[in-house]
């Protein structure tokens, strides 16, 4: 018998982000791109990871090469290898191939870049080491004497322009969220082609859309989200009051009349739905007793969220009213 998974949000937001850089700091993959054409966010990072994994030295002179091609060991020359441009390219004709974002937007595989001053230098971003989106977390290759390295800025931006690549696929999924959702069928899957780019979630999370649903990610699984189900998540207020899904929607037990439904547990509750009824939400003291009672094979599917009534909560299932207050607790009503 299925029991209600009720963990309250696990971990800090440094915890999800340390789990973030775990993902994106995997073993380098094969290249997937050709030179001057579309990259992915993960493909970029994972390209970025493998000078540092092998302590690449900076260097002005020669190129380091390996399965990723032959790139000249600054600043600008790492851009370039994690980018997979035809060339080494200067900080100055990154600005060409480049578009100024916000500030709050930019994502793993953007730049931060700055030519004046003569202190001219190029960095990749890969997330935000505090709340506040004050301190970026950075793989660089920055200055004589040092190697390829992933390091936070702790003073800020320091004038430094936010920059995309003109050819950066923000849509292709990655890390985490693109493993699931590959595994799902890809754009054949219930979820179909991505409509935006992974993105922050609310809580420590991030999430990326599609055009049927949603892949939510916190530290380190991820699961689908799509249908009813995700509008009724939508609706009452997401993961800020359910917490994350920890699992994929399943299908649920036939209802005494004979209805058959799907389900999903989140963190704070249970989402049961069926064509007749719809979704609705089983949580707390009310979905103890439901579950005590059997599910929906006893009780049937919900027919209304929880409500109030004098002194106390109620709830309406096919075949029985379940009721609670803080005085007497639950019982159960026949319908």
């Amino acid at each position: 018998m299925r029991s209600l998974i009720l963990r309250r949000a696990v971990g800090t937001l440094a915890m999800a982000l340390a789990a973030l850089a775990t993902t994106l700091g995997a073993a380098p993959a094969a290249s997937a791109s050709e030179p001057g054409g579309t990259i992915g966010r993960g493909e970029a990072m994972d390209r970025a990871w493998s000078w540092i994994a092998e302590q690449v030295p900076y260097s002005q002179r020669g190129c380091h090469d390996n399965q990723f091609g032959c790139y000249r060991p600054d600043c600008s020359g790492y851009v370039s290898m994690a980018w997979h441009l035809n060339s080494s390219l200067t900080t100055w004709d990154l600005w060409n191939v480049t578009y100024e974002v916000p500030a709050g937007d930019l994502q793993p595989g953007d730049a931060l870049l700055r030519d004046s001053g003569g202190t001219d230098h190029v960095a990749l971003f890969l997330r935000w080491a505090d709340g506040a989106h004050t301190q970026p977390v950075v793989r660089e290759e920055y200055d004589f004497g040092h190697v390829a390295e992933e390091r936070t800025w702790t003073d800020g931006l320091r004038g430094f322009s936010p920059r995309r690549y003109n050819r950066l696929d923000d849509l292709m999924p990655y890390g985490t969220i693109g493993a699931k959702y590959d595994a799902m069928g890809g754009p054949d899957s219930p979820l179909g082609p991505p409509t935006r780019g992974e993105r922050d979630a609310s809580l420590g999370g991030r999430f990326q859309a599609f055009q049927n649903g949603i892949v939510i990610w916190h530290p380190d699984v991820a699961y689908a989200v799509y249908g009813d189900i995700l509008q009724k998540f939508w609706a009452t207020d997401a993961e800020r009051r359910w917490g994350f899904p920890t699992m994929d929607e399943a299908e649920a037990a036939q209802a005494p009349d004979g209805t058959r439904g799907r389900y999903q547990f989140f963190e704070k509750g249970l989402f049961l739905w069926s064509a007749p009824t719809g979704t609705h939400v089983v949580h707390g003291a009310i979905y103890e007793a439901f579950h005590a009672a059997g599910h929906e094979k006893a009780l049937g599917y919900a027919v209304t969220d929880e409500m109030d009534e004098a002194g106390g909560k109620v709830q309406q299932f096919q075949k029985a009213t379940i009721h609670w207050n803080p005085a007497k607790g639950t019982w159960i009503t026949t319908n």
